[in-house]
């Protein structure tokens, strides 16, 4: 019956909407100095292989009018500055397109050089391991039309933990070390379902269609960030439309919902969207373990003060509820049933000034709000819910950020800022620990003490076996009358509530300097000290990149990064929190960059990364009737972990010139820990995966440059089945996404038949087991239709074509038995986005 009513509610829409002629719309936007953010005048803008272009005005300002839709390629030019181009521009009926640019400063050498950027912008103040992606970009890739993050995952330094959340995971690092940053503030849980600590999620918050430009770093970023050890993705939201009031409505793997943009008055515009899933709706037979439900906004008002100042309010906010209920599953950790609700937001205002025609100082502040409320129960023989443990814990962050450029001279700038956090914690949680029983079976007192005579079993002659491993693995052949004789049960309580406030200042300088036009340095230094537990740092910073020939630069860059613990962490109460300290890892990064042609960029960089002072479970090492066994005191953490990652990264990426784009990945590195039981041996960490690659191909057919495609476009053929994926449009995009995995790591735990619970074994190697290997194929396949009075496009994402068995990873039961956990099965779904 859905099916039925998406059906039709297409083949309506489509109709209705092909009565309509194409019409024309326009590209607007401001050109600044990168490193100044000042506007740039009389800068040439043209697009390619058209007659259309136009010039800036005092305010950076442009206007090209009168556009036919379509696609189009912005190239922008000015003397003193690298040519900057964009691609894959599309125009629209009756809307303006948004194109702003940041243009790169060039010392000239000579009169007849020309010094060309391309296709591929860079951040001001990196070298090595970032990437920078705008939003056409964004909706071209397969999966980066409703979820930016995974999108990233795409990249060679970059995995996840599963399918099932878009975790970034950078070279041997964990969940919760990624730094999100949107215009200027902070967000730590940018994610639906967040987890206090980590902030990754099975879906984004973040509408794709806010989104400006994206700059990631996977490591050994700049001074100017701070608090993770791993990696920063930095968001520039755009501004709203000036000129009207207009409307969009999405559908797609993110949920649905509607985003309405406009002017405020001559000097404010805004933007705003409410977004509901819809995955409860339509899932089933999908690798799925639970079906999460939420609701998310987002909205950016902007206030232009002057031309050189302005203020923006930003709000990004959720609701979010899951209910496990009866399974085994990695979320639930072993629990019967999980009713997990969350409640997340950001909300800051920023403050933007130039400064003469030399810099540039912005300053934000903000607040950031998790609640999480956790109810555990089991469903007892009257059918009703016993609760054995309650979470209600709220993470309140507050911001003050401001940071300050200056350019001295065209060889050198200083920049610098300061930021203060100050986070309150209130946790309360009631832990009624899971009864620990001890089972005593009847056999026992027959045959432990003598296991050198073989043991009649249902017939059948047993080997000796001293630990009884055969019938505890097997109890459902043992009757159940003599299964157990006895039983001694032991239960905790647990009744915890703690409120702590945390103020954590830091400050940060930089200098870039180029000695010789051919070679760039940057210094930074980073200081500062973690609340609570008064923790003082200092993280200095290197960076060097060198112009070895016209198109191929040699980049190296290194640091000491930290980060302080969680606040899970920081609000627990165990003895010796205080005592914790920032863990840290030393990076050095180096690699070759080479732009063969104005869309291709290759990079090969070699990594280490040296991690030390990690906050761990302690490690206990006891025995547990007659097993000698290891297992992790949750309850009391220690800076005891150490370890390193290194390896080799490979990226060639093609951007959309014409028709086609694709991108390789590959990556090969290793990952591993210091065990503690001895304190000098390595083992593989969960997340070393050997061998990454991922292959990234798409295809763009301009259907309405054909002399037939008018006539068939109001044909009754085109009106009645427009709606089907393989059907012709104005604009039609065909992408894939192939990834490979190696298989990771885990250590094979044993089963206690007393406990009825599973433990390692305290002589056993730790993640010497893995599992099989990850691939998937994704394919997406996107039609673009211009109508007189309105735009759509649908897009139809089919994940995990081939409907491999990916493995996400065991599931140990109190029967002695394990069972695999998959990642996505074959997952269709659709999208469209209607623009008014």
């Amino acid at each position: 019956m859905k099916k039925s009513f998406l059906l039709i509610w297409f083949t309506l829409f489509l109709s209705a909407g092909i009565l309509f002629g194409q019409s024309t719309g326009s590209i607007s936007g401001t050109i600044r100095d990168r490193d100044t953010n000042q506007p740039l005048i009389g800068v040439n803008v043209m697009l390619d292989d058209t007659p259309y272009g136009a010039a800036t005005d005092f305010d950076g300002q442009y206007l090209i009018n009168n556009l036919p839709v379509g696609t189009y390629r912005v190239r922008v030019d000015m003397m003193g500055y690298e040519v900057q181009a964009r691609a894959n521009i599309h125009v629209t009926s009756k809307r303006s397109t948004e194109v702003n640019i940041l243009m790169v400063p060039t010392v000239l050498e000579g009169q007849d050089i020309q010094v060309t950027a391309g296709f591929f912008e860079r951040a001001r103040d990196a070298v090595v391991s970032v990437r920078t992606v705008d939003i056409e970009e964004i909706r071209s890739d397969p999966v980066g039309a409703y979820d930016v993050m995974r999108m990233m995952q795409s990249l060679p330094a970059v995995v996840s933990g599963s399918d099932q959340t878009n975790e970034i995971i950078i070279r041997g690092g964990s969940p919760g070390e990624n730094l999100f940053v949107m215009d200027h503030l902070e967000v730590p849980y940018p994610n639906h379902f967040a987890q206090a600590g980590s902030g990754g999620g099975p879906i984004t918050m973040i509408n794709t269609e806010f989104i400006e430009r994206i700059d990631f770093y996977a490591g050994s970023f700049p001074a100017r960030y701070g608090g993770k050890i791993s990696s920063v993705m930095d968001v520039t939201l755009r501004e709203a439309n000036r000129d009207r009031n207009r409307g969009q409505f999405n559908f797609n793997m993110a949920g649905f919902g509607l985003t309405y943009e406009g002017p405020l008055g001559e000097n404010a515009n805004y933007i705003a969207t409410l977004k509901r899933s819809f995955l409860d709706f339509v899932i089933s037979n999908t690798g799925l373990a639970a079906v999460p439900e939420y609701w998310s906004s987002q909205a950016k008002v902007t206030y232009h003060l002057s031309p050189g100042k302005k203020l923006m309010f930003n709000f990004l906010g959720g609701v979010d509820a899951i209910n496990i209920i009866g399974e085994d599953t990695p979320q639930a950790r072993g629990a019967e049933n999980v009713n997990y609700k969350t409640r997340e937001y950001t909300i800051g205002v920023t403050y933007k000034s130039l400064i003469s025609n030399h810099g540039y100082w912005i300053t934000s502040l903000g607040q950031s709000l998790i609640r999480v409320n956790t109810d555990v129960y089991r469903i007892d023989d009257q059918n009703l819910h016993d609760t054995y443990f309650t979470q209600s814990d709220t993470d309140i962050d507050n911001l003050l950020k401001s940071d300050l450029v200056y350019k001295f001279s065209p060889n050198f700038d200083l920049s610098g800022g300061v930021k203060i956090q100050m986070s309150n914690l209130d946790y309360d949680e009631q832990f009624r620990e899971a009864t620990s029983i001890d089972y005593i079976y009847t056999y026992e007192n027959q045959y432990w003490g003598d296991p050198s005579v073989n043991h009649t079993w249902n017939g059948e002659m047993v080997n000796p076996i001293p630990d009884l491993a055969f019938y505890y693995q097997n109890l459902d052949t043992i009757p159940e009358v003599n299964l157990i004789k006895d039983t001694t049960e032991v239960g905790i309580e647990h009744d915890w509530q703690s409120k702590k406030t945390m103020v954590s200042p830091s400050v940060w300088i930089q200098a870039r300097y180029f000695p010789v036009p051919k070679l760039e340095m940057i210094l930074g230094m980073r200081i500062g000290q973690t609340g609570y537990t008064q923790y003082n740092y200092i993280s200095p910073r290197l960076s060097m990149a060198y112009q070895l020939m016209p198109k191929v630069k040699l980049n190296v860059s290194g640091g000491r990064y930290y980060q302080p613990p969680f606040n899970t962490i920081l609000n627990g109460d165990f003895e010796g929190v205080r005592d914790l300290k920032d863990y840290y890892a030393d990076q050095v990064v180096a690699g070759l960059e080479y732009l063969p042609k104005e869309d291709v960029r290759v990079t090969l960089e070699l990594f280490s990364k040296k991690f030390d002072d990690l906050v761990t479970s302690e490690m206990i090492d006891t025995t547990i009737s007659g097993q000698s066994v290891i297992y992790f005191d949750y309850g009391h953490q220690v800076n005891a972990g150490a370890g390193r990652s290194y390896g080799l990264e490979f990226y060639i990426q093609k951007k959309l010139l014409d028709k086609w784009y694709g991108s390789v990945s590959y990556s090969k590195s290793v990952a591993q820990g210091i065990d503690p039981r001895d304190g000098k041996t390595y083992y593989p960490w969960s997340y070393d995966y050997g061998d990454v690659m991922t292959v990234i191909g798409g295809y763009k057919i301009k259907y309405m440059e054909f002399d037939w495609y008018p006539s068939y476009k109001t044909s009754v053929l085109a009106k009645t089945f427009s709606w089907l994926p393989f059907m012709p449009s104005d604009e039609y995009e065909i992408s894939f996404r192939a990834r490979y995995v190696g298989g990771r790591p885990y250590t094979e735990p044993v089963f206690n038949p007393y406990k009825r619970k599973w433990y390692a074994q305290s002589d056993v190697a730790l993640n010497d087991m893995r599992y099989d290997s990850y691939f998937r194929f994704d394919i997406m396949l996107l039609q673009r239709f211009y109508f007189e009075r309105m735009n759509m496009v649908v897009f139809w994402d089919i994940m995990n074509l081939t409907n491999r068995d990916n493995p996400w990873e065991y599931i140990y039961k109190s029967d002695g038995s394990k069972e695999m956990s998959w990642q996505y099965k074959t997952f269709p779904v659709g999208g469209v986005m209607l623009e008014f």
